[in-house]
């Protein structure tokens, strides 16, 4: 018995020693790499933009052409009537001037291409359609002095007040195409928000449509109403803007913005106008060659829009790299 346990110890012993060096003629497993992370990188390249937004205008500063009160005389006798008398009118003093003229607010439409240069520097150049903004205003044209009839004799009726009031109400609709070129500086990357700033320069056609004139004129108490049509005007003017705003990167290649816009878009004009002349000749209107302006036409836009990367795909998810586990056989 005691010789059998010696035998199994032994055999047990043997088996240990052979596997031990088994194991020790295997090579030594590789050391286990550091996980690798695949980066994300700020990159240039092409971009196509797409904006929606709201523009309060300013309301316009307005004058007629010609100038109402340009060749205004203080005093002139008319042709003599059948009765050799003249309607002379002396002492006279004009007035002219708008009064309260109001823009409503305009919708626009941007489309553009652009190109990121870098992480801080972009640029792009953007068409837009602005539209839905109705013109409204009141001119008023005061005439004062003194009324005298003089006859053939050398007489006269003596001196009376003399006054007389024009007051016309215009309505029209104003809309505008633009083009600009933009320049953009992005301020650094906070939490995935971008702020920026940005300024452009372009032309813009403003377009004058559907304006009426409708007035009276009152001449010491008497009056008649006047008024008429004004033909479609368009003027293309220099334009600018400035910009600021907030982008937010949803992937690698799509940017959300909202941001904020002075537009500048120059002069506006209207085409000639057509004015009631009361004998139905001509349809009833004559050309009387008025034209309504102003000066500066000014917005402030709040704009919605997108920017999307065409040559920067979406960056893959971060992924770590373990190598597969060693195997042998016996």
């Amino acid at each position: 018995m005691g010789s059998l346990k010696a035998l199994t110890l032994a055999g047990g012993v043997a088996i240990a020693a052979a596997t031990a060096a088994h194991a020790a003629d295997l090579p030594a497993p590789p050391p286990m790499p550091a996980p690798v992370l695949t980066p994300i990188l700020e990159t240039s390249g092409w971009y196509l933009r797409g904006d929606v937004g709201i523009g309060s205008n300013k309301n316009p500063k307005l004058r007629t052409t010609p100038d109402p009160l340009a060749g205004q005389s203080t005093g002139y006798c008319g042709a003599p009537y059948n009765g050799g008398y003249q309607d002379c009118y002396s002492d006279l003093a004009a007035t002219y001037g708008f009064h309260n003229p109001t823009l409503s607010h305009s919708t626009f439409v941007d489309l553009g291409i652009g190109y990121q240069l870098n992480q801080w520097l972009r640029a792009d150049a953007t068409v837009s359609w602005r539209g839905g903004a109705h013109l409204q205003a009141v001119d008023q044209l005061n005439v004062n002095g003194t009324y005298t009839q003089m006859f053939p004799s050398g007489a006269n009726s003596g001196g009376t007040p003399y006054n007389q009031s024009l007051r016309n109400f215009y309505r029209g609709n104003v809309s505008s195409i633009v083009g600009m070129v933009n320049g953009y500086i992005d301020l650094g990357t906070f939490w995935g928000v971008t702020p920026y700033i940005g300024a452009g320069v372009g032309v813009a056609q403003n377009r004058i449509t559907g304006l009426t004139d409708q007035g009276y004129s009152y001449t010491n108490g008497s009056g008649w109403p006047t008024g008429g049509y004004f033909s479609d005007g368009k003027k293309t003017s220099f334009a600018w803007a400035l910009m600021a705003g907030l982008s937010y990167s949803v992937t690698s290649n799509l940017k959300l913005e909202v941001g904020y816009r002075y537009m500048n878009l120059g002069k506006m004009v209207s085409g000639a106008s057509h004015c009631f002349n009361g004998s139905g000749a001509n349809g009833g209107f004559d050309s009387c060659k008025w034209k309504v302006s102003s000066s500066k036409l000014e917005s402030h836009d709040v704009r919605i829009g997108m920017r999307w990367m065409l040559s920067q795909p979406d960056a893959p998810a971060p992924a770590a790299y373990f190598p597969a586990p060693l195997r042998s056989k016996f």
